[in-house]
């Protein structure tokens, strides 16, 4: 069965340009079980580094996360993420994991994220997030919250 193409949320130059501040950063070392045998990082880490400023995100937003999952309030599943390779990781270095831009919807949210290495872009791509109630699982409304939070960011 073939997979109907869709659009990428953001290019690839609206990416590894970006030059505004961005909405949310982290400083992280790349550690010792972050990278493979060839000693740069392991493709899926690049994920979880996204994974993780997102959740500081959320927090900062006010979300508590592991609340809304334990009251079954809220769940927020991943439907998509990719990413681009740029320049390697390796064990030691210094990354900066940005989120840099949303786009909000009605129920989801599409993040642009970016890694750099100093002012090398060591990676790139983007998240989808759709909110739904956490006891049915049905689609519900993006946060308050949430949305306040990223229309205030610059």
């Amino acid at each position: 069965m073939e997979r109907e193409s869709r659009p990428l949320p953001f290019s690839r130059d609206e990416l590894i340009g970006f030059e505004k501040k961005p909405i949310i950063e982290q400083l992280r070392a790349v550690k010792f079980q972050d990278v493979d045998a060839a000693g740069t990082i392991f493709f899926p880490r690049v994920l979880e580094y996204m994974a993780d400023v997102y959740q500081e995100l959320l927090a900062r937003a006010g979300i508590d996360v592991p609340r809304v999952l334990r009251e079954k309030t809220l769940a927020i599943p991943l439907v998509h993420a990719e990413a681009d390779f740029v320049t390697p990781l390796f064990f030691g270095d210094q990354a900066t994991v940005q989120v840099l831009v949303a786009r909000v919807g009605t129920k989801s949210v599409v993040f642009g994220h970016r890694i750099k290495k100093g002012d090398a872009v060591a990676a790139i791509g983007s998240t989808v997030h759709v909110f739904v109630d956490g006891a049915t699982f049905r689609p519900t409304a993006v946060p308050d919250a949430l949305r306040d939070y990223l229309s205030s960011a610059p």
